[in-house]
């Protein structure tokens, strides 16, 4: 008999999203006796809950819950109350993502084939805008994302963290859940825990899951700078010293923000900033060529906002992070 399942949807104003999801997820074969799947609304202002419970009354395994916590975390949690005592594993996806025939149950075959304690899956950026085109090149790309395995795709094995995925329920109650106050790099703080604590974490590269971006400038900004924040707080809180693709972005911003100052009392000193740009202008028009698709020519501006926002979140959230 195949375990029972518990499949965990946070939203938050997903009313263009949310059914898609919903769909996506459970077009599978697995029995639906053996799975429920709750949606842990944080009070969206548009029509997410209503579509939700449409779309669950006529699949018939759907919950909709409140979540008054708001977060993901805060969600994830509450599933983990709430979900059936009958449930051995939570499968976590994303409102802002679609899955491919039979994901459910490839996920919850992975964690008894390899006896992980999480299994995470990989990112595979999808686009619905030009500025999404741009933004979906350039977190495929090391320059955009470093050695980040979930990003980049291309191979299965035991990793240090995952993008949400299938957890062991018995391995994350252990682990105490989610952080509950953390708004961002919540994946990777649990990974941690769950690894401190014995459990193995496998990135399946055969769980692909398309993912929408950011559809405009500011709010790719605010996504990463709350990226760059929480993992800041998580190496304060749990002393972990930043991989250098962690370090590289705050670095960056503390060397254009010298050359600037330098810039005011001196010529030339803006030099590296256009060789920065043009470094970024390149490998967007590389990228443009390779998918011959003229809307990644924007990818400079997606790759620069992702690098400043997330550098200066990092370098905001160490502050605030010591002071507390």
């Amino acid at each position: 008999m195949p375990p029972f399942v518990t499949i965990v949807i946070p939203t938050l104003d997903e009313e263009h999203y949310v059914e898609r999801c919903l769909r996506s997820v459970l077009d599978d074969p697995y029995p639906r006796d053996r799975l429920e799947l709750l949606v842990l609304d944080g009070g969206s202002g548009d029509d997410t809950v209503a579509i939700a419970e449409r779309v669950g009354a006529e699949l018939g395994c759907v919950r909709v819950l409140h979540n008054p916590g708001r977060l993901q975390s805060a969600a994830f949690n509450l599933a983990l109350r709430e979900a059936d005592p009958r449930a051995t594993c939570l499968l976590r996806c994303d409102a802002h993502a679609s899955y491919p025939p039979g994901f459910v149950s490839r996920a919850v075959e992975t964690p008894e084939r390899t006896g992980a304690a999480l299994v995470g899956f990989s990112a595979v950026p999808a686009s619905e805008s030009p500025f999404q085109a741009a933004v979906a090149f350039a977190q495929s790309t090391r320059v955009g994302v470093g050695d980040s395995d979930y990003r980049l795709a291309g191979r299965s094995g035991w990793v240090e963290s995952a993008m949400h995925g299938c957890f062991s329920r018995a391995a994350v109650e252990a682990a105490g859940g989610y952080e509950e106050t953390a708004s961002h790099n919540e994946d990777a703080e649990l990974s941690l825990r769950l690894r401190a604590a014995g459990g193995g974490i496998w990135l399946d590269d055969q769980l692909a899951v398309a993912y929408y971006p950011r559809g405009s400038v500011m709010a790719l900004a605010r996504q990463y700078l709350f990226y760059g924040r929480g993992r800041a707080e998580t190496c304060v809180r749990h002393r972990v010293v930043p991989q250098p693709r962690q370090l590289a972005p705050p670095v960056l911003v503390l060397w254009h923000l010298l050359l600037l100052l330098l810039a005011l009392r001196r010529r030339g000193f803006l030099a590296p900033i256009g060789a920065y740009g043009l470094a970024l202008t390149l490998v967007g028009a590389w990228g443009a060529l390779r998918r011959r698709e003229p809307a990644v020519l924007m990818a400079p501006i997606a790759l620069a906002t992702m690098h400043h926002a997330w550098g200066v979140g990092f370098i905001a959230g160490i502050g605030e992070a010591r002071r507390s």
